[in-house]
């Protein structure tokens, strides 16, 4: 019988010097990461909206975007204008798509970019429109502009296949 105590006073010795305090001591870290998670997961207040501004997507920009396939537009012939001097403008465009849009599927909408492109153009004076650096701005302008009306989206850049002043 004293074996039988001498165990069992050994098991509550074992218990009073640390075997239940381990037990003790899991239950409170599985605790904490319980009370953690459901902090992080549910009661954690949502940022303020300036910050989900900052965590949103980037716009596709030209340097992100791949060409695709390019769509010619009709050539156009349109009034320039200006303080001194007016004249006449025969231009081509082409529209590079990006790689995601498929030139079937863009055409329904050429009329946007040519609206855009009419209307930007008629606007501008046609001694700009005669030297280098303003046909160049032009280009780079229009395809701002006609990506802007597209959302952003499916135009990679715009091409002047001709451009004739008179």
């Amino acid at each position: 019988m004293a074996k039988d105590g001498v165990d069992t006073d050994e098991d509550d010795d074992d218990e009073e010097e640390g075997g239940g305090g381990k037990k003790k001591l899991i239950m409170v870290v599985v605790a904490l990461a319980a009370a953690g998670g459901a902090y992080q997961f549910v009661l954690k207040p949502a940022p303020p909206p300036e910050e989900l501004a900052d965590m949103a997507p980037p716009e596709p920009t030209i340097t992100t975007m791949v060409a695709g396939e390019i769509v010619e537009l009709e050539e156009m012939i349109l009034n320039v204008g200006g303080a001194e001097t007016t004249g006449y403008l025969r231009i081509g465009l082409a529209i590079q798509l990006d790689e995601m849009t498929m030139a079937g599927d863009f055409e329904p909408e050429i009329a946007i970019a040519k609206d855009v492109a009419v209307q930007y153009l008629s606007a501008q004076e046609a001694d700009y429109l005669r030297s280098p650096e303003g046909r160049q701005e032009a280009k780079e302008e229009l395809t701002t502009l006609i990506r802007e009306a597209y959302g952003n989206e499916k135009v990679f850049r715009v091409l002047f296949t001709s451009f004739v002043m008179q």
